[in-house]
């Protein structure tokens, strides 16, 4: 605006100057010209009595007094009414002719006075005439020179230039000073604007009337877009407080294929953890798949939702791609791909699978034998009275043994599906001392010696929860123990955790099938699986007991030199001891 304001002054300046430069030689032309008609005029007048322009000696003394009168060249000349020179000053300068058709001649014989401007070949120089007559038969005419309008400018020019260079750096110098008193408040106000905006109104700056309206205006508009603005930012940070914190993958990518933003799980799933998102990076900068890349081709071009499953390592990954779609002109702008860790619902439904296949197998085995037994008697192939007792008796055996499976089945499954522990506080030494004196017998009968060693620990837990943990450890222990065996159990608290330590002296297990001797139905040896008559799921209720209470289980073990399972709990809180 100063630049603007600074330049139309100039402008307004340079050309009014321009103009009054023109104007002024025009009008002092004029004043010219008229003031030498009216000298000529004068002399003629003044001169004009016949007895001075009466013979020869007369006129040339009359011409030399007037000549001596005036400080310019000046033509006098007498001419009779057939147009011929009676006499002419500048006789010698001129060819004889004849001036009847001279203009002011003409006038000058039919009006008394004649006169007229012309330009003169003989002098090179416009000539004023100026004729007067004298008596009937002759005119005095006067001529003098009359400069031309461009020999005016051209001595006026060099003058005229200089002043108007003296009149342009003042004109500059008042421009100059002009604007910056002009722009000083809005350059105020524009320094001081934040203030406004805020409403405060600084005292040192005095805003133009005709600003306050602008400043009122900016102000509102300031509101709006700073209400505006913090709403884009709840929006960007609650975004993005979303995303960095799910645990989903979240890319979005625009048409081009080029990443707008990606979340830190979206960096991990897609195997490039320490990829920065900058300008215009390409989604193959982020991964090279051949399978994901030409899923997001299709997802685009074909403008349709994808979900493609994708394992990678020991982990699988579920993709969704979804297109992202201009509502007006229904084209597809860009693509969200969400990614889901499934690794946890895959192994679930194996798990599920293998279960399924486990319990059919598990149950089948028992109802089978007790099935074929049944018939045996039914058909009358046992008559004898012992053998019926002795296959009555694994019947029995057998049904006995399907029902504390499928007691542990639904003990499992409610352990999985527990809303609530239903906590209470539980004395651990306590709890083991009814866990042992239930497997006494069996201790006794397998020649193996139960030791406890515990303090009176307290532990928020559902008591038959932690009954059944103990009782499946110990037992597991008596089971695959050897003669002369021992069992011990170590219960203690740390101001952390509550630690449970079953350790035996059985066969131990091997290295290749410790990784799965907590899953459901997982035997090691299947005839001493018969023998013992487990059910194949102990240590997986005491696992899934564990988790519940957010504990975890440590396996140590070596073949034929035993077994040591320890159990930590953290500790939530203190209780009574």
């Amino acid at each position: 605006m100063k630049k603007r304001l600074f330049l139309v002054i100039m402008i307004i300046s340079v050309t009014a100057s321009a103009f009054a430069f023109i104007l002024s030689v025009l009008v002092y032309y004029d004043f010219y010209v008229l003031d030498v008609k009216n000298q000529l005029k004068t002399i003629v007048e003044l001169s004009s009595e016949s007895e001075n322009w009466n013979g020869k000696d007369k006129i040339s003394s009359t011409v030399n007094k007037i000549l001596n009168a005036v400080d310019y060249d000046m033509r006098l000349t007498v001419i009779n009414e057939r147009g011929d020179v009676v006499y002419d000053n500048w006789a010698n300068r001129d060819i004889s002719e004849n001036h009847k058709d001279r203009p002011e001649i003409t006038q000058a014989f039919d009006d008394g006075i004649g006169e007229n401007t012309r330009y003169s070949h003989t002098m090179q120089s416009d000539m004023y005439y100026y004729a007067l007559k004298i008596n009937d038969s002759e005119v005095l005419r006067a001529s003098r020179k009359v400069n031309s309008i461009n020999s005016m400018f051209e001595r006026v020019t060099p003058m005229l230039l200089f002043l108007f260079a003296g009149l342009l750096i003042l004109v500059y110098i008042a421009a100059n000073s002009f604007t910056r008193k002009i722009m000083k408040p809005v350059n105020q106000m524009a320094e001081s604007l934040d203030e406004m905006l805020e409403g405060e109104k600084n005292k040192r700056i005095e805003i133009y009337d005709e600003f306050e309206p602008l400043s009122f205006k900016i102000r509102e508009q300031k509101v709006k877009i700073n209400r505006y603005i913090e709403e884009l930012k709840y929006e960007r940070d609650t975004i993005g407080m979303i995303t960095e914190n799910m645990r989903e993958g979240f890319i979005l990518i625009n048409s081009c294929k080029h990443i707008l933003s990606i979340n830190a799980s979206g960096k991990c799933m897609a195997g490039n953890e320490n990829f920065n998102l900058d300008n215009n990076r390409n989604i193959m900068e982020l991964t090279r798949n051949f399978e994901i890349l030409k899923r997001v081709d299709a997802s685009i071009k074909q403008n349709k939702h994808i979900v493609y499953d994708m394992a990678a390592g020991h982990r699988c990954f579920r993709y969704y791609f979804s297109p992202v779609i201009e509502q007006q002109k229904q084209d597809v702008t860009g693509l969200l791909i969400l990614i889901e860790d499934v690794t946890i619902q895959k192994d679930a439904e194996i798990m599920r699978s293998e279960f399924s296949a486990n319990v059919s197998h598990e149950l089948k085995t028992p109802l089978t034998t007790m099935i074929g037994f049944a018939e045996m008697i039914k058909e009358g192939l046992i008559t004898d009275p012992e053998s019926i007792k002795k296959y009555c008796g694994m019947i029995n055996d057998e049904g006995l043994r399907l029902i504390a499976m499928i007691e542990d089945i639904i003990r499992l499954s409610k352990i999985e599906g527990a809303d609530s522990k239903d906590d209470s506080l539980v004395n651990l030494n306590e709890t083991a001392t009814e866990v042992i004196s239930l497997l006494q017998l069996k201790a006794d009968s397998l020649n193996v010696k139960l030791n406890l060693q515990a303090g009176n620990v307290l532990m928020k837990a559902n008591k038959n929860y932690i009954s059944e943990l103990l009782y499946n450890l110990v037992d597991n222990s008596i089971k695959y123990n050897k003669n002369n065996g021992s069992v011990n159990i170590y219960i203690n608290k740390t101001n952390k955790f509550i630690t449970i330590k079953v350790k035996d002296t059985g066969v131990g297990i091997a290295e290749e099938h410790q990784d799965r001797i907590f899953e459901r139905f997982y035997r090691v040896d299947k005839s001493r699986f018969k023998e013992t008559g487990g059910t194949g799921l102990g240590l997986s209720i005491v696992k899934h007991i564990t988790e519940l209470y957010g504990g975890t289980v440590q396996l140590k073990s070596r073949e034929h030199k035993g077994t040591e399972i320890t159990i930590k709990f953290p500790v939530y809180g203190e209780y009574d001891e």
